[in-house]
Protein backbone atom coordinates (compact mmCIF):
# COMPACT_ATOMS: atom_id res chain seq x y z
CA UNK A 1 0.00 0.00 0.00
CA UNK A 2 1.53 3.10 -1.60
CA UNK A 3 1.86 6.16 1.44
CA UNK A 4 -0.24 8.99 0.48
CA UNK A 5 -0.95 12.43 1.85
CA UNK A 6 -4.38 13.01 3.30
CA UNK A 7 -5.38 14.45 0.53
CA UNK A 8 -4.00 11.63 -1.59
CA UNK A 9 -5.73 9.14 0.33
CA UNK A 10 -9.27 11.15 0.44
CA UNK A 11 -9.02 11.48 -3.94
CA UNK A 12 -8.13 8.11 -4.57
CA UNK A 13 -11.30 6.69 -2.42
CA UNK A 14 -9.00 4.94 0.31
CA UNK A 15 -9.90 7.08 3.23
CA UNK A 16 -12.97 4.84 5.01
CA UNK A 17 -15.64 6.01 6.90
CA UNK A 18 -14.68 3.53 9.98
CA UNK A 19 -11.41 5.52 10.27
CA UNK A 20 -13.05 8.58 11.29
CA UNK A 21 -14.03 7.66 14.90
CA UNK A 22 -10.38 6.55 16.01
CA UNK A 23 -8.60 9.64 13.64
CA UNK A 24 -10.80 11.96 15.92
CA UNK A 25 -9.76 10.23 18.83
CA UNK A 26 -5.79 10.45 18.42
CA UNK A 27 -6.35 13.73 17.08
CA UNK A 28 -7.80 14.83 20.23
CA UNK A 29 -5.10 12.93 22.36
CA UNK A 30 -2.14 14.12 20.87
CA UNK A 31 -3.48 17.45 21.85
CA UNK A 32 -3.49 16.88 25.38
CA UNK A 33 0.27 15.35 24.19
CA UNK A 34 1.52 18.48 22.31
CA UNK A 35 -0.03 21.74 24.27
CA UNK A 36 2.50 20.88 27.43
CA UNK A 37 5.42 19.71 24.90
CA UNK A 38 5.04 22.60 22.97
CA UNK A 39 5.53 25.09 25.70
CA UNK A 40 8.79 22.88 27.33
CA UNK A 41 10.31 22.43 23.92
CA UNK A 42 10.20 25.90 23.01
CA UNK A 43 11.60 27.50 26.31
CA UNK A 44 14.06 24.29 26.23
CA UNK A 45 15.19 26.40 23.09
CA UNK A 46 15.34 29.56 24.55
CA UNK A 47 12.12 31.23 23.44
CA UNK A 48 8.40 31.98 25.08
CA UNK A 49 5.84 29.12 25.00
CA UNK A 50 3.97 31.10 22.56
CA UNK A 51 6.65 30.30 19.47
CA UNK A 52 5.88 26.47 20.41
CA UNK A 53 2.33 26.94 19.70
CA UNK A 54 3.46 29.09 16.33
CA UNK A 55 5.50 26.38 15.09
CA UNK A 56 3.07 23.62 15.88
CA UNK A 57 -0.08 24.66 14.24
CA UNK A 58 2.21 25.59 11.84
CA UNK A 59 3.43 22.01 11.01
CA UNK A 60 -0.05 20.05 11.82
CA UNK A 61 -1.49 21.32 8.90
CA UNK A 62 1.29 21.12 6.42
CA UNK A 63 1.91 17.86 7.42
CA UNK A 64 -1.02 16.17 7.01
CA UNK A 65 -1.46 18.05 3.20
CA UNK A 66 2.42 16.59 2.35
CA UNK A 67 3.50 13.95 4.65
CA UNK A 68 3.09 10.33 3.65
CA UNK A 69 3.58 8.97 7.15
CA UNK A 70 -0.11 8.16 8.53
CA UNK A 71 1.26 8.73 12.68
CA UNK A 72 4.01 10.97 12.43
CA UNK A 73 3.90 13.49 15.11
CA UNK A 74 5.42 16.78 13.99
CA UNK A 75 6.04 19.75 15.65
CA UNK A 76 8.83 21.09 17.99
CA UNK A 77 10.92 18.46 19.47
CA UNK A 78 13.67 18.48 22.12
CA UNK A 79 16.53 17.79 19.77
CA UNK A 80 16.57 19.88 17.49
CA UNK A 81 15.40 22.69 19.46
CA UNK A 82 18.30 22.42 21.53
CA UNK A 83 20.43 21.85 18.41
CA UNK A 84 19.34 25.28 16.92
CA UNK A 85 19.86 26.66 20.31
CA UNK A 86 23.66 26.30 20.66
CA UNK A 87 23.68 27.67 16.88
CA UNK A 88 21.73 30.69 17.79
CA UNK A 89 22.88 31.44 21.16
CA UNK A 90 26.52 32.26 20.06
CA UNK A 91 25.17 34.92 17.48
CA UNK A 92 22.63 36.67 19.19
CA UNK A 93 24.71 38.36 22.26
CA UNK A 94 21.96 38.53 24.85
CA UNK A 95 19.40 40.05 22.53
CA UNK A 96 16.17 38.09 23.45
CA UNK A 97 14.45 39.82 20.14
CA UNK A 98 17.66 39.08 17.91
CA UNK A 99 17.74 35.39 19.62
CA UNK A 100 14.48 35.14 18.48
CA UNK A 101 14.78 36.04 14.48
CA UNK A 102 17.85 33.54 14.66
CA UNK A 103 16.00 30.82 15.29
CA UNK A 104 13.51 31.86 12.99
CA UNK A 105 16.41 32.13 10.61
CA UNK A 106 17.42 28.64 11.22
CA UNK A 107 14.49 26.88 10.79
CA UNK A 108 13.79 29.07 7.18
CA UNK A 109 17.76 27.40 6.52
CA UNK A 110 16.29 24.09 6.84
CA UNK A 111 13.09 24.48 5.38
CA UNK A 112 15.16 25.53 2.20
CA UNK A 113 17.93 22.81 2.52
CA UNK A 114 15.21 20.14 3.18
CA UNK A 115 12.74 21.26 0.11
CA UNK A 116 16.15 21.83 -2.52
CA UNK A 117 17.33 18.26 -0.97
CA UNK A 118 13.80 17.18 -1.88
CA UNK A 119 13.58 18.26 -5.52
CA UNK A 120 16.79 16.74 -6.00
CA UNK A 121 15.60 12.95 -4.28
CA UNK A 122 18.54 13.28 -1.54
CA UNK A 123 16.01 11.23 0.35
CA UNK A 124 18.58 8.62 0.84
CA UNK A 125 20.95 10.72 2.83
CA UNK A 126 19.46 9.44 6.22
CA UNK A 127 21.05 6.18 5.31
CA UNK A 128 24.16 8.18 6.39
CA UNK A 129 23.70 8.14 10.04
CA UNK A 130 24.63 4.44 11.45
CA UNK A 131 22.45 3.10 14.05
CA UNK A 132 25.23 2.72 16.29
CA UNK A 133 25.66 6.79 15.83
CA UNK A 134 21.94 7.11 16.06
CA UNK A 135 21.72 5.78 19.41
CA UNK A 136 25.03 7.37 20.41
CA UNK A 137 23.73 11.03 19.26
CA UNK A 138 19.88 10.31 20.94
CA UNK A 139 21.51 9.35 23.95
CA UNK A 140 24.16 12.42 24.15
CA UNK A 141 20.76 14.47 23.49
CA UNK A 142 18.97 13.01 26.61
CA UNK A 143 21.92 13.59 29.21
CA UNK A 144 22.17 17.55 27.43
CA UNK A 145 18.34 17.81 28.13
CA UNK A 146 18.78 16.61 31.54
CA UNK A 147 21.45 19.06 32.35
CA UNK A 148 20.14 21.78 31.48
CA UNK A 149 17.01 20.99 33.56
CA UNK A 150 18.62 21.03 36.64
CA UNK A 151 17.91 24.76 37.31
CA UNK A 152 14.01 24.80 36.82
CA UNK A 153 13.78 21.78 38.68
CA UNK A 154 15.44 22.46 41.96
CA UNK A 155 15.59 26.12 41.87
CA UNK A 156 19.37 26.20 41.71
CA UNK A 157 20.95 28.69 40.33
CA UNK A 158 23.02 27.63 37.19
CA UNK A 159 24.59 29.87 34.59
CA UNK A 160 26.77 27.19 32.61
CA UNK A 161 25.94 26.32 29.03
CA UNK A 162 28.00 23.44 29.02
CA UNK A 163 26.46 19.75 30.75
CA UNK A 164 29.11 18.54 32.49
CA UNK A 165 29.78 22.64 34.09
CA UNK A 166 26.09 22.64 34.83
CA UNK A 167 26.09 19.31 36.66
CA UNK A 168 29.41 20.57 38.30
CA UNK A 169 27.72 24.15 39.22
CA UNK A 170 24.73 21.77 40.82
CA UNK A 171 26.55 19.32 42.58
CA UNK A 172 28.76 22.24 44.20
CA UNK A 173 25.26 24.54 45.26
CA UNK A 174 23.57 21.51 46.73
CA UNK A 175 22.48 24.29 49.42
CA UNK A 176 20.50 26.20 47.03
CA UNK A 177 18.02 23.74 46.64
CA UNK A 178 13.86 25.76 46.91
CA UNK A 179 11.98 22.50 48.52
CA UNK A 180 8.94 23.62 46.70
CA UNK A 181 9.95 23.75 43.61
CA UNK A 182 11.96 20.58 43.77
CA UNK A 183 8.68 18.72 44.94
CA UNK A 184 6.73 20.14 42.19
CA UNK A 185 9.20 18.90 39.60
CA UNK A 186 9.47 15.24 41.05
CA UNK A 187 5.84 14.94 41.58
CA UNK A 188 5.06 16.28 37.87
CA UNK A 189 7.78 13.96 36.27
CA UNK A 190 6.58 11.17 39.03
CA UNK A 191 3.04 11.07 37.24
CA UNK A 192 3.71 11.75 33.78
CA UNK A 193 6.53 8.40 33.98
CA UNK A 194 3.76 6.18 35.62
CA UNK A 195 1.27 7.31 33.02
CA UNK A 196 3.63 6.55 30.15
CA UNK A 197 4.40 3.12 31.64
CA UNK A 198 1.02 1.90 32.88
CA UNK A 199 -1.92 4.28 30.34
CA UNK A 200 0.54 5.07 27.32
CA UNK A 201 -2.56 6.46 25.56
CA UNK A 202 -3.62 9.13 28.04
CA UNK A 203 -1.75 12.65 28.12
CA UNK A 204 0.44 11.85 30.95
CA UNK A 205 2.36 15.68 30.60
CA UNK A 206 -1.02 17.55 31.01
CA UNK A 207 -2.59 15.42 33.68
CA UNK A 208 1.39 16.25 35.46
CA UNK A 209 0.93 19.84 34.87
CA UNK A 210 -2.35 20.01 35.77
CA UNK A 211 -1.99 18.50 39.38
CA UNK A 212 1.32 20.87 39.58
CA UNK A 213 -0.99 23.86 39.19
CA UNK A 214 -3.42 22.53 41.32
CA UNK A 215 -1.35 21.58 44.56
CA UNK A 216 0.78 25.54 43.90
CA UNK A 217 -2.32 27.01 44.05
CA UNK A 218 -4.21 25.24 47.14
CA UNK A 219 -1.09 25.28 49.21
CA UNK A 220 0.05 29.06 47.99
CA UNK A 221 3.50 28.07 47.04
CA UNK A 222 5.88 30.74 45.95
CA UNK A 223 7.18 29.00 43.00
CA UNK A 224 8.11 30.12 39.48
CA UNK A 225 4.93 29.88 37.03
CA UNK A 226 5.23 30.46 33.23
CA UNK A 227 3.40 33.86 33.15
CA UNK A 228 1.58 35.37 30.15
CA UNK A 229 1.16 33.53 27.16
CA UNK A 230 0.93 35.61 23.61
CA UNK A 231 -2.23 33.92 21.68
CA UNK A 232 -2.56 36.19 18.89
CA UNK A 233 -2.20 35.83 15.47
CA UNK A 234 1.79 36.36 14.50
CA UNK A 235 2.14 38.65 11.72
CA UNK A 236 4.09 36.55 8.95
CA UNK A 237 7.56 38.16 7.66
CA UNK A 238 10.83 37.16 7.29
CA UNK A 239 13.41 37.32 10.20
CA UNK A 240 15.20 40.64 11.06
CA UNK A 241 18.62 39.44 10.47
CA UNK A 242 21.58 40.17 8.04
CA UNK A 243 23.27 37.71 5.22
CA UNK A 244 26.02 37.44 7.43
CA UNK A 245 24.00 35.62 9.94
CA UNK A 246 23.00 33.56 6.96
CA UNK A 247 25.86 32.27 6.20
CA UNK A 248 27.28 31.87 9.80
CA UNK A 249 24.17 29.59 10.26
CA UNK A 250 23.89 27.91 7.31
CA UNK A 251 26.21 24.62 8.49
CA UNK A 252 24.13 24.59 11.64
CA UNK A 253 21.12 24.46 9.54
CA UNK A 254 22.29 21.93 7.46
CA UNK A 255 23.26 19.19 10.32
CA UNK A 256 19.88 19.95 12.13
CA UNK A 257 18.17 19.06 8.55
CA UNK A 258 20.18 15.68 8.33
CA UNK A 259 19.36 15.09 11.85
CA UNK A 260 15.72 15.92 11.53
CA UNK A 261 14.93 14.28 8.47
CA UNK A 262 16.82 11.29 9.32
CA UNK A 263 14.67 11.58 12.97
CA UNK A 264 11.72 11.40 10.76
CA UNK A 265 12.03 8.94 8.23
CA UNK A 266 13.17 6.54 11.09
CA UNK A 267 10.74 6.98 13.12
CA UNK A 268 7.89 7.52 10.13
CA UNK A 269 9.57 4.09 8.82
CA UNK A 270 9.40 2.04 11.92
CA UNK A 271 5.66 2.62 12.39
CA UNK A 272 4.08 2.44 8.02
CA UNK A 273 6.06 -1.33 8.24
CA UNK A 274 4.27 -2.22 11.22
CA UNK A 275 0.75 -0.51 9.98
CA UNK A 276 1.17 -1.93 6.18
CA UNK A 277 1.95 1.12 3.98
CA UNK A 278 5.10 2.82 2.41
CA UNK A 279 6.27 5.90 3.38
CA UNK A 280 7.69 8.02 0.47
CA UNK A 281 11.62 9.46 1.60
CA UNK A 282 11.39 12.68 -1.07
CA UNK A 283 8.12 13.43 -0.08
CA UNK A 284 8.98 13.44 3.74
CA UNK A 285 12.04 15.89 2.57
CA UNK A 286 9.87 17.94 0.90
CA UNK A 287 7.13 18.07 4.11
CA UNK A 288 9.80 19.20 6.34
CA UNK A 289 11.11 21.67 4.09
CA UNK A 290 7.70 23.10 3.75
CA UNK A 291 7.00 22.84 7.20
CA UNK A 292 9.91 24.58 9.14
CA UNK A 293 9.99 27.55 5.87
CA UNK A 294 6.70 28.10 6.98
CA UNK A 295 7.66 28.49 10.86
CA UNK A 296 10.23 30.30 10.18
CA UNK A 297 7.75 33.20 8.61
CA UNK A 298 5.49 32.97 11.24
CA UNK A 299 8.03 33.51 14.01
CA UNK A 300 8.67 29.81 14.91
CA UNK A 301 11.54 27.65 15.46
CA UNK A 302 13.09 24.17 13.74
CA UNK A 303 11.00 21.21 13.89
CA UNK A 304 11.18 17.77 12.80
CA UNK A 305 9.04 14.56 14.80
CA UNK A 306 8.40 13.82 18.26
CA UNK A 307 8.75 9.75 19.02
CA UNK A 308 5.96 10.04 21.87
CA UNK A 309 3.75 11.81 19.50
CA UNK A 310 3.94 9.62 16.48
CA UNK A 311 3.66 5.93 18.50
CA UNK A 312 0.53 6.97 20.18
CA UNK A 313 -1.79 7.33 17.93
CA UNK A 314 -0.72 3.18 16.51
CA UNK A 315 -2.48 2.10 19.69
CA UNK A 316 -5.36 4.32 19.33
CA UNK A 317 -6.18 2.67 15.87
CA UNK A 318 -5.44 5.66 14.04
CA UNK A 319 -5.41 5.36 10.37
CA UNK A 320 -4.51 8.80 8.13
CA UNK A 321 -3.03 12.14 8.67
CA UNK A 322 -6.80 13.93 9.41
CA UNK A 323 -5.57 12.71 13.06
CA UNK A 324 -2.80 15.84 12.60
CA UNK A 325 -5.59 18.21 11.63
CA UNK A 326 -8.25 17.06 14.83
CA UNK A 327 -5.21 18.10 16.78
CA UNK A 328 -4.96 21.36 15.15
CA UNK A 329 -7.95 22.34 15.60
CA UNK A 330 -7.84 21.01 18.69
CA UNK A 331 -5.03 23.43 20.28
CA UNK A 332 -6.55 26.50 18.53
CA UNK A 333 -9.55 26.12 20.51
CA UNK A 334 -7.64 25.21 23.51
CA UNK A 335 -5.62 28.32 23.23
CA UNK A 336 -8.58 30.32 23.24
CA UNK A 337 -10.70 28.81 25.79
CA UNK A 338 -7.86 27.99 28.49
CA UNK A 339 -5.20 30.15 26.88
CA UNK A 340 -5.08 32.35 30.62
CA UNK A 341 -4.49 29.06 32.90
CA UNK A 342 -1.56 28.18 31.17
CA UNK A 343 -0.11 31.53 32.62
CA UNK A 344 0.18 29.49 35.70
CA UNK A 345 2.43 26.23 35.19
CA UNK A 346 5.21 25.75 37.59
CA UNK A 347 8.25 26.23 35.50
CA UNK A 348 8.68 23.00 37.16
CA UNK A 349 6.12 21.19 35.97
CA UNK A 350 7.79 22.11 32.16
CA UNK A 351 10.92 21.08 33.24
CA UNK A 352 9.57 17.71 34.59
CA UNK A 353 7.90 17.37 30.97
CA UNK A 354 11.56 17.58 28.99
CA UNK A 355 12.87 15.39 32.11
CA UNK A 356 10.86 12.85 31.26
CA UNK A 357 11.54 13.19 27.15
CA UNK A 358 15.16 12.90 28.16
CA UNK A 359 14.67 9.81 29.85
CA UNK A 360 12.27 8.06 27.25
CA UNK A 361 15.22 8.83 24.36
CA UNK A 362 18.09 7.76 26.69
CA UNK A 363 18.86 4.21 24.88
CA UNK A 364 20.34 1.80 27.47
CA UNK A 365 19.00 -1.24 25.46
CA UNK A 366 20.51 -0.03 22.45
CA UNK A 367 24.07 0.44 23.88
CA UNK A 368 23.55 -3.02 24.85
CA UNK A 369 22.17 -4.51 21.90
CA UNK A 370 24.64 -3.10 19.76
CA UNK A 371 28.01 -4.04 22.01
CA UNK A 372 26.47 -7.69 21.98
CA UNK A 373 26.51 -7.72 18.06
CA UNK A 374 30.04 -5.56 17.48
CA UNK A 375 32.41 -3.86 20.18
CA UNK A 376 33.64 -1.30 17.72
CA UNK A 377 30.03 -0.19 17.02
CA UNK A 378 29.45 0.36 20.56
CA UNK A 379 32.48 2.06 20.61
CA UNK A 380 31.16 4.50 18.20
CA UNK A 381 28.07 5.13 19.67
CA UNK A 382 30.10 5.74 23.13
CA UNK A 383 32.28 7.99 21.37
CA UNK A 384 29.19 10.47 19.65
CA UNK A 385 27.59 10.22 22.89
CA UNK A 386 30.59 11.53 24.45
CA UNK A 387 31.55 14.29 21.70
CA UNK A 388 27.63 15.02 22.39
CA UNK A 389 27.79 16.12 25.38
CA UNK A 390 31.55 16.92 25.75
CA UNK A 391 32.13 19.43 22.60
CA UNK A 392 28.62 20.18 20.87
CA UNK A 393 25.53 18.77 19.56
CA UNK A 394 26.16 18.95 15.95
CA UNK A 395 30.02 18.39 16.25
CA UNK A 396 29.77 15.36 17.98
CA UNK A 397 27.15 14.22 15.16
CA UNK A 398 30.15 14.89 12.74
CA UNK A 399 32.86 13.83 14.34
CA UNK A 400 30.19 10.03 14.49
CA UNK A 401 29.25 10.26 10.83
CA UNK A 402 33.02 10.55 9.43
CA UNK A 403 34.18 7.77 12.71
CA UNK A 404 31.05 5.69 10.93
CA UNK A 405 32.23 6.54 7.14
CA UNK A 406 35.64 5.39 8.63
CA UNK A 407 34.30 2.03 10.30
CA UNK A 408 33.00 1.46 7.10
CA UNK A 409 35.72 1.98 4.48
CA UNK A 410 37.93 0.13 6.97
CA UNK A 411 35.43 -3.04 6.72
CA UNK A 412 35.04 -2.51 2.51
CA UNK A 413 38.72 -2.43 2.27
CA UNK A 414 39.79 -5.35 4.58
CA UNK A 415 36.86 -7.49 4.23
CA UNK A 416 36.72 -11.09 4.92
CA UNK A 417 38.64 -13.65 3.01
CA UNK A 418 39.08 -17.54 3.18
CA UNK A 419 40.07 -20.34 1.03
CA UNK A 420 37.17 -22.69 -0.09
CA UNK A 421 37.53 -26.56 -0.47
CA UNK A 422 34.99 -29.71 -1.24
CA UNK A 423 34.12 -31.63 1.14
CA UNK A 424 31.65 -35.61 1.38
CA UNK A 425 27.49 -34.39 0.82
CA UNK A 426 28.59 -30.95 0.02
CA UNK A 427 27.34 -29.50 -3.36
CA UNK A 428 29.15 -26.30 -3.32
CA UNK A 429 32.65 -24.95 -1.84
CA UNK A 430 32.72 -23.68 1.54
CA UNK A 431 35.95 -21.67 3.79
CA UNK A 432 38.10 -24.80 5.05
CA UNK A 433 37.78 -23.22 8.22
CA UNK A 434 34.36 -25.45 8.30
CA UNK A 435 35.84 -29.03 9.21
CA UNK A 436 33.62 -30.38 6.86
CA UNK A 437 35.72 -28.89 3.90
CA UNK A 438 39.56 -29.52 2.33
CA UNK A 439 41.21 -27.78 -0.22
CA UNK A 440 41.99 -29.87 -3.24
CA UNK A 441 45.69 -31.46 -3.65
CA UNK A 442 46.82 -28.62 -5.95
CA UNK A 443 44.56 -26.38 -6.38
CA UNK A 444 43.79 -22.85 -4.39
CA UNK A 445 40.31 -21.29 -4.70
CA UNK A 446 40.66 -17.87 -3.14
CA UNK A 447 37.39 -15.65 -2.15
CA UNK A 448 37.25 -12.52 -1.22
CA UNK A 449 33.92 -11.15 0.43
CA UNK A 450 33.75 -7.34 -0.72
CA UNK A 451 34.40 -4.60 -3.66
CA UNK A 452 37.94 -4.50 -5.18
CA UNK A 453 39.02 -1.29 -5.53
CA UNK A 454 42.32 0.90 -5.32
CA UNK A 455 42.11 0.90 -1.37
CA UNK A 456 42.25 -2.89 -1.35
CA UNK A 457 43.84 -4.06 -4.67
CA UNK A 458 47.42 -4.66 -2.83
CA UNK A 459 45.71 -6.28 0.14
CA UNK A 460 43.89 -8.53 -2.46
CA UNK A 461 46.95 -9.37 -4.41
CA UNK A 462 49.09 -10.11 -0.63
CA UNK A 463 46.54 -12.05 0.96
CA UNK A 464 46.21 -14.52 -2.24
CA UNK A 465 50.31 -15.08 -2.12
CA UNK A 466 49.67 -15.28 1.63
CA UNK A 467 47.52 -18.11 0.80
CA UNK A 468 50.20 -19.81 -1.17
CA UNK A 469 52.71 -19.22 0.65
CA UNK A 470 50.96 -21.38 4.02
CA UNK A 471 50.56 -24.36 1.40
CA UNK A 472 53.66 -23.78 -0.39
CA UNK A 473 54.97 -26.06 -3.48
CA UNK A 474 51.39 -27.77 -3.81
CA UNK A 475 49.17 -25.62 -5.78
CA UNK A 476 49.27 -25.73 -9.75
CA UNK A 477 46.64 -24.20 -10.37
CA UNK A 478 44.55 -20.77 -8.71
CA UNK A 479 40.71 -20.37 -8.93
CA UNK A 480 39.76 -16.66 -7.81
CA UNK A 481 36.07 -16.72 -6.77
CA UNK A 482 34.29 -13.79 -7.79
CA UNK A 483 31.01 -14.31 -6.92
CA UNK A 484 31.50 -11.90 -3.16
CA UNK A 485 33.35 -9.04 -5.66
CA UNK A 486 30.31 -7.23 -6.80
CA UNK A 487 32.69 -4.23 -8.51
CA UNK A 488 35.88 -3.53 -9.51
CA UNK A 489 37.58 -0.49 -10.41
CA UNK A 490 40.65 0.27 -12.68
CA UNK A 491 43.28 0.36 -10.30
CA UNK A 492 42.46 -3.00 -9.01
CA UNK A 493 42.07 -4.51 -12.99
CA UNK A 494 45.72 -3.33 -13.15
CA UNK A 495 46.24 -5.24 -9.45
CA UNK A 496 44.74 -8.30 -11.02
CA UNK A 497 46.81 -8.33 -14.07
CA UNK A 498 50.16 -8.27 -12.37
CA UNK A 499 49.28 -11.08 -10.10
CA UNK A 500 47.85 -13.09 -13.01
CA UNK A 501 51.73 -12.17 -14.32
CA UNK A 502 53.40 -13.13 -10.94
CA UNK A 503 51.61 -16.73 -10.86
CA UNK A 504 52.11 -17.71 -14.51
CA UNK A 505 55.75 -16.80 -13.48
CA UNK A 506 55.65 -19.16 -10.84
CA UNK A 507 54.22 -22.19 -13.32
CA UNK A 508 50.61 -21.55 -11.93
CA UNK A 509 47.11 -22.05 -14.27
CA UNK A 510 45.16 -18.80 -13.06
CA UNK A 511 41.11 -18.95 -13.64
CA UNK A 512 38.35 -16.79 -12.50
CA UNK A 513 34.72 -17.64 -11.31
CA UNK A 514 31.82 -16.83 -11.33
CA UNK A 515 32.54 -12.88 -11.91
CA UNK A 516 29.41 -10.90 -13.32
CA UNK A 517 28.66 -9.11 -16.15
CA UNK A 518 29.79 -5.88 -15.33
CA UNK A 519 33.13 -7.35 -14.10
CA UNK A 520 33.72 -9.22 -17.46
CA UNK A 521 33.83 -6.08 -18.61
CA UNK A 522 35.61 -4.53 -17.19
CA UNK A 523 38.09 -7.28 -17.89
CA UNK A 524 37.86 -7.78 -21.39
CA UNK A 525 38.00 -3.63 -21.69
CA UNK A 526 41.30 -3.86 -19.91
CA UNK A 527 42.62 -6.74 -22.57
CA UNK A 528 43.01 -9.36 -19.12
CA UNK A 529 40.60 -12.06 -20.85
CA UNK A 530 42.58 -11.58 -24.63
CA UNK A 531 45.38 -12.53 -22.20
CA UNK A 532 44.15 -15.53 -20.45
CA UNK A 533 41.64 -16.65 -22.78
CA UNK A 534 38.09 -17.00 -22.45
CA UNK A 535 38.05 -20.49 -21.27
CA UNK A 536 39.50 -19.16 -18.17
CA UNK A 537 36.47 -17.41 -17.24
CA UNK A 538 34.30 -19.82 -15.18
CA UNK A 539 30.54 -19.63 -14.81
CA UNK A 540 31.10 -22.20 -11.69
CA UNK A 541 33.48 -23.06 -9.00
CA UNK A 542 33.12 -26.56 -10.21
CA UNK A 543 33.81 -25.92 -13.97
CA UNK A 544 37.13 -24.38 -12.90
CA UNK A 545 37.70 -27.46 -11.06
CA UNK A 546 36.69 -29.72 -13.74
CA UNK A 547 39.33 -28.23 -15.89
CA UNK A 548 41.81 -28.65 -13.22
CA UNK A 549 41.50 -32.30 -12.93
CA UNK A 550 41.11 -33.19 -17.07
CA UNK A 551 44.57 -31.14 -16.82
CA UNK A 552 46.25 -32.47 -14.46
CA UNK A 553 44.92 -36.39 -15.18
CA UNK A 554 46.18 -36.43 -19.05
Amino acid sequence: MAGKSLVGLVRSGEYQRSWLRPDLLAGLTIAAMLVPQAMAYAELGGLPPSAGFRAALVALPIYALIGTSRHLGVGPEPGTAILAAAAASQLAGGDPTRYAALMATIAGLIGLIALVAGVFRLGFVADLLSKPVLVGYITGVGLTLLSSQLAPMTGVMIDADHPFRRMWQFVTRLDQIDVATLCIGLSALLVILVLRRVRPTWPGALIGLGGAMVVVSVFDLDVAVVGEIETGFPVPGLPDVGWSDVTSLFPAAAGVALIGYTDNILTARSISTKEGYDVDADRELFALGAMNAAGSVMGGFAMSSSASRSFVPTTIGSKSQLSGLVTFASVIGFLLVGGSILAEIPRAGLAAVIVAAAFAVIDIDGFRRIAALSRPEAALAVVTCLAVIGVDLLTGVLVAVGLSMLLTLGRVARPRDAILGAGAGLDGWIDVDDERAQPLRGLLVYRFDGPLFFANGEYYVTRVRAALDANAGKETSVVLDMEGIGMVDTTAVDHLADLVDELEARGMVVGFARANREVLELFNNAGLIDRLGADRMFPTINAAVNEHRRRTTS
